[in-house]
């Protein structure tokens, strides 16, 4: 919008008449509370010089209207045409008026023909008035109006039109230069408030001259502070000691509203001058939610919890009190020991025990202790720098310590991991601190360990296997996983749930089971667990016809085991070598090589369970 202040009615007119277009918005006011009160501020103010200093406060260009050399020739000769007689014109304006018509007058003498003087409100009682003179004054300029001339009466001057052409002209370069500038502040403002940091910028009189909603939620800010002076606010600012030095501060840690955040100073330098300093700043919490976020996804391989407690199927009695139990260690930071035969859902209670705590929304990543060699363990777990060793990555990688940062990590197979290792893992847990492979720097870490195994820990600590101190600080809370043998009331549910997700995955669909089948699965011993009851009922799926599964078919799976597990263990079976304090399940194993004669794939099969496996669980037991 183009403002038009204190104009007389003839130039109102004819400004209207030049700007009669649906191109341009315009005003006419006649005070500065008018200008204030109006809904719209004003791009540009078109004003007669003597009142562009009362629009200053505005903050708004001013393109002020002035009377020139051939407006007041015009005037001269219209009056000498009525008979007016005069031997010199004076001319009272203000001061700037006057001395820029004065500079006219010099360049082009000839413009009005006999003498003429330039003077103010001040020095027109000095003028003489021997001579007949003609007085003239800009037709806004209503002081000298108030003031008898020395002689006859006031004559006012009108600018022209091309002299209103010209101002109005003027004032559109303007309007268009302050659109864009508005556009681009905008953009920028827009930019600005967009980012997660909180910023603030200061000119060379330390006033603020940008800052977003961010910064004036952490430093307290209200209202409108543009332009007022950082120290109103920050008595003791920083940002005063950059504008001094010209020196950049990164990474200050301050206390600002009793919160804890990390400050980031700059001088704004033009032409070696400090013309101002931005500063942005973030607090801690959201440093470290966003670097809980990144740890996360860097890990390629990680694991995302996706079964809480109460997702684990179950009905018995024994697994609701350890769903109960694992969701009271949920409360909990201390380190979780969950134990169990495998096969059993350690993991699951795992993720679960992770979404139940505080940490659900960091990461969970497991690694599993037996699946690596031990270089490979370590590299993964503590990681390394780049060139620990022979075809480290570029860079180093962050080990699991590390991306678990602000979340869980879960060791599968604990009882499994080498001592050299076990000490380390001791060293982390002590001093929550972790150091890469080949690498100096020491990284802090917030971290919640969850381990499981199948393994008796004590039994391994006698034998040398595994260290005891390792052990007392990992056993905080015991979670002991029930076998499937002694919840066999689970099977019938997590019989329908297999199912049911089999049926998602195969094109084969599974309607009806003949009623017979869950005695039939409940006589079985389970020695594999979930894991087996899952390989089991796979098989049941595949092998089945018209969408039905049959008993006949079931006991065919189970065929040649004439007599349960459960009585296999109770009885045990002569002739078997084997060390005496060995686990029913490392015995299990032993028996199936020796009756397959070390054939591994027969004896997995035996066992239903794949030749990896079987290879895994030797290696566990230390079975040749």
């Amino acid at each position: 919008m183009i403002a038009f202040y204190k104009i007389d009615k003839s130039a109102e007119a004819k400004f209207a008449s030049l700007l009669d277009t649906d191109d341009y918005h315009f005003e006419f006011f006649s005070s500065i509370q008018s200008i204030l009160d109006h809904r719209m501020t004003p791009s540009v103010v078109i004003a007669p010089e003597p009142y562009a200093k009362e629009l200053a406060a505005l903050s708004v260009p001013v393109v002020t209207l002035s009377i020139d050399m051939r407006d007041i020739r015009d005037k001269i000769s219209r009056l000498r045409k009525k008979g007016k007689q005069f031997g010199r014109a004076v001319f009272c304006a203000s001061a700037k008026e006057r001395d820029w018509l004065q500079k006219e007058h010099a360049l082009e003498p000839d413009v009005i023909d006999g003498p003429c003087q330039f003077v103010t409100n001040e020095f027109l009682s000095l003028q003489a008035s021997e001579e007949p003179a003609i007085y003239l004054t800009p037709v806004w300029d209503a002081q000298s109006l108030r003031v008898r001339p020395p002689s006859g009466e006031w004559q006012v001057v009108e600018p022209s039109l091309a002299t209103l052409t010209r101002a109005l002209q003027q004032a559109l370069s303007l309007e268009a230069y302050q659109r864009e500038r508005r556009r681009e502040k905008l953009l920028l403002e827009a930019v600005v408030d967009s980012l997660h940091d909180a910023v603030i910028a200061v000119d060379r009189q330390s006033r603020i001259i940008l800052v977003n909603e961010q910064a004036k939620m952490l430093l307290g800010l209200s209202g409108d502070v543009l332009g007022r002076p950082i120290t109103d606010y920050i008595p003791h600012s920083d940002m005063l000691r950059v504008l001094k030095t010209g020196r950049q501060e990164l990474g200050d840690v301050a206390t600002v509203m009793d919160r804890s955040i990390v400050i980031n100073r700059i001088p704004v330098i033009v032409k070696d001058q400090v013309v101002g300093a931005v500063s942005n700043f973030k607090e801690i919490t959201d440093i470290q939610k966003m670097e809980m976020s990144v740890r996360k996804k860097l890990h390629d391989s990680g694991l995302e919890a996706r079964y809480r407690l109460e997702n684990i199927i179950g009905i018995s009695e024994t697994i609701r009190e350890t769903k109960q139990q694992a969701a009271l260690f949920a409360k909990s930071n201390a380190t979780v020991l969950i134990t169990g035969e495998s096969g059993t859902g350690k993991e699951l209670f795992a993720q679960g025990i992770h979404l139940e705590s505080g940490r659900a929304l960091g990461p969970f990543l497991a690694v599993n202790c037996a699946a690596l060699p031990e270089s490979l363990l370590e590299s993964e777990l503590f990681g390394y720098e780049e060139g620990a060793f022979t075809g480290a990555k570029k860079g180093g990688k962050p080990g699991l310590f590390e991306l678990a940062h602000g979340g869980t990590l879960f060791l599968d197979e604990i009882g499994e991991m080498p001592l050299r290792i076990q000490v380390h893992l001791l060293r982390v847990l002590q001093e929550r601190r972790v150091r890469r492979v080949g690498g100096e720097r020491i990284i802090p870490i917030d971290v919640r360990i969850i381990v499981a195994t199948n393994r008796d820990l004590e039994r391994e600590i006698a034998k040398g296997h595994f260290r005891s101190d390792l052990y007392y600080r990992i056993n905080m809370l015991n979670l002991e996983v029930p076998a499937l043998r002694e919840r066999l009331d689970d099977i019938p549910a997590l019989l329908e749930s297999m199912i049911q997700e089999m049926n998602e995955q195969h094109e084969q669909k599974i309607v009806t089971l003949e009623s017979a089948i869950y005695p039939l699965l409940q006589e079985h011993h389970w020695p594999g667990n979930v894991r087996e009851l899952r390989n089991v009922v796979e098989r049941m799926v595949l092998l089945s016809r018209d969408g039905k599964i049959h008993a006949k078919d079931v006991a065919l799976l189970f065929q040649g085991k004439k007599k349960s597990w459960k009585a296999e263990y109770e009885n045990g079976e002569a002739g078997m070598s084997g060390p005496e304090d060995e686990s029913p399940e490392a015995a299990r194993i032993r028996r199936a090589l020796e009756k397959a004669k070390h054939n591994r794939t027969l004896a997995a099969k035996t066992l239903g369970m794949d030749r990896t496996t079987l290879w895994r669980k030797m290696k566990q037991y230390r079975i040749e």
